[in-house]
């Protein structure tokens, strides 16, 4: 059977639950995927020996162009399409190097002036580096473009990169035949981490290289969450999916107050140096919050209790963090406008602005949720009605998608997505 002339793969943004800030310090804190805030990718295919990348989303109003054949292959090693996690896994920093001009040259053949930013040349440059990586002569694909859309808020601490990486990673070795689609149908199935003969795995390793291109030294805990899906822990570099984690209801706020993620985790070091016997109690009282959150979900309680529970976990969790100095009346402002409708929020990641999270439990009306969207956009806050917990990366046999289609639907609303075990 011949392979599919497009594919479409999709993933989600992240949120960290519990655990802010004490992570750093090698406590547990949970994670879980944006269901409803994803990057979408269309893979075409060509037969023109040209690699043409589409990236409206950030900005660049014309596509990039480039020659597979100048692509540099002679600074890659093999790579194993298999499951030896030895090969092919190790960043190529020469490899990065030797692609820095070729990125530019993709702009040369528009003659409207248009002007690559840092941004820009960044995700290009991971486009190639996994392109010149995983290309097989033997794939029917002599060339492909891509097209991007999201609904993700980049710069906002959601993992947007992390998705565009999983994207990009997955649709890549489904055209050069390193996976194909799955079997499965859109039921959420349980799946393993550490089981490295999934094709999730190799996914989740080609992203986190990905990540590389674009952060330098990530934790690798964005891209596990945009490839799995669910909810996960990590500590000290360990990550395990949270077994029996349902998909939870969240307003997710978006104060677009700027902050420096950096400096607050410093800030948080220098209270930590400075008075020891204080920040640390809070840092294991915050990481016993992330146990508890384990432990709930499986506790087999009634819908109404856990929520209950949750919510008490979520006022712990954010009065903790926020003891350590990284508030900001931006979050103070979200939590009481929600408050008035009994509803419990918490900021996430690192504080001073960013995101904050609401629960939305099964018992507020549409009605009370228009209300409180609209008090906090009135104050230019963005608002998203998000799952957390739902699918990871998700495939589709695209053929019958045109380009049009797939720019001016909402493509997660395509029926027949496939999902890796």
């Amino acid at each position: 059977m011949s392979s599919p002339s497009r594919y479409l793969v999709s993933a989600p943004g992240k949120v960290i639950l519990f655990g802010e800030h004490a992570v750093v310090y090698g406590k547990t804190a949970i994670a879980g995927s944006l269901d409803g805030l994803r990057t979408c990718m269309l893979f075409e295919k060509r037969d023109d020996g040209f690699l043409e990348l589409n990236l409206p989303k950030l900005g660049l109003q014309h596509p990039l162009l480039w020659p597979i054949s100048a692509l540099p292959y002679s600074k890659v090693a093999s790579v194993s399409n298999g499951n030896d996690s030895s090969q092919g896994f190790s960043f190529n920093e020469e490899l990065l190097e030797a692609l820095r001009p070729i990125v530019l040259e993709g702009n040369a053949g528009n003659k409207n002036n248009q002007e690559i930013n840092e941004l820009q040349q960044v995700a290009a440059s991971v486009f190639l580096y996994l392109y010149t990586n995983l290309e097989d002569k033997q794939t029917s694909w002599c060339g492909t473009t891509v097209h991007v859309t999201s609904n993700l808020p980049v710069g906002a601490g959601l993992g947007s990169s992390a998705a565009y990486s999983v994207c990009l990673a997955t649709g890549l070795l489904l055209v050069l035949g390193h996976i194909a689609i799955p079997d499965y149908d859109e039921k959420v199935r349980e799946f393993n981490i550490s089981d490295s003969s999934s094709p999730t795995n190799l996914i989740n390793r080609w992203a986190f290289q990905a990540e590389k291109v674009i952060h330098g030294t990530p934790s690798g805990i964005d891209n596990a969450v945009a490839t799995y899906g669910g909810a996960v822990s990590f500590a000290k570099g360990v990550m395990e999916n949270v077994i029996g984690f349902q998909t939870l209801r969240f307003l997710l706020t978006n104060t677009k107050t700027p902050r420096n993620t950096r400096t607050l985790v410093a800030n948080v070091r220098i209270l930590h140096d400075r008075y020891p016997h204080i920040v640390e109690p809070i840092l294991e009282a915050i990481e016993g919050i992330s146990a508890s959150f384990k432990e709930i979900i499986n506790s087999g309680v009634s819908q109404k209790e856990l929520n209950q529970r949750i919510e008490e976990l979520i006022d712990l969790n954010h009065n903790l963090v926020n003891s350590l100095g990284v508030g900001h009346p931006s979050i103070d402002k979200v939590r009481e406008i929600t408050a008035q409708y009994s509803l419990h929020s918490k900021l996430t990641g690192a504080g001073g602005g960013g995101c904050v999270l609401t629960l939305l439990r099964d018992d507020v009306t549409n009605d009370d949720i228009m209300r409180i969207k609209l008090a906090l956009t009135s104050i230019g806050f963005e608002c998203f009605e998000t799952k957390i917990g739902g699918h990871g990366i998700s495939v589709l046999d695209a053929s019958a998608i045109s380009k049009q289609e797939f720019l001016s639907s909402e493509n997660i609303q395509f029926s027949g997505w496939k999902h890796f075990n």
